[in-house]
C-alpha cells in the first residue's frame, strides 16, 4: 500500500477518502464475482476486461499489491494463458486485506 499516495489523495481529510474507498470495494467484490464466473467458464477476454477495471482502480487508490496481482493476471489473460481457477479467491483475500489496511491506515492519520 502506497501511504503518501492515500496521504496525498486525502488531502488532510483522510474521512472524505474512506467513502471512496468503501465504492472501490463494493466494485470489486461485483468485479471479482464477474472474474469469477469469466474464468470458470473459460472466458478469457471477459476475465481481461476485469483484471483491466481492478487494475485500475486499485492502482489510483495506492493498493499496489492488489494491483500488481491485477497487472500481471491481465498481461497473462491477454497472451491467452488460462488463468487458474484459484485466482478469484487469491484476489479476494488480497482485496479484503489491501482496504482493511487502507481503511486502518487513513482512520489512524
Amino acid at each position: 500500500m502506497d501511504t503518501e499516495q492515500l496521504t496525498a489523495m486525502a488531502a488532510g481529510a483522510p474521512e472524505l477518502l474512506l467513502p471512496i474507498l468503501d465504492d472501490f470495494h463494493t466494485d470489486a467484490q461485483s468485479a471479482l464475482r464477474s472474474l469469477g464466473e469469466a474464468v470458470s467458464q473459460g472466458g478469457i477476454g471477459e476475465a481481461a476486461g476485469c483484471l483491466h477495471q481492478l487494475k485500475g482502480a486499485s492502482g489510483t487508490l495506492g493498493l499496489h499489491r492488489f494491483h500488481e496481482l491485477c497487472a500481471r493476471s491481465e498481461a497473462e489473460a491477454k497472451q491467452g494463458d488460462i488463468l487458474r481457477p484459484s485466482l478469484p479467491g487469491e484476489l479476494h483475500d488480497l482485496l479484503e486485506a489491501s482496504v482493511q489496511a487502507a481503511r486502518t491506515f487513513l482512520v489512524s492519520g
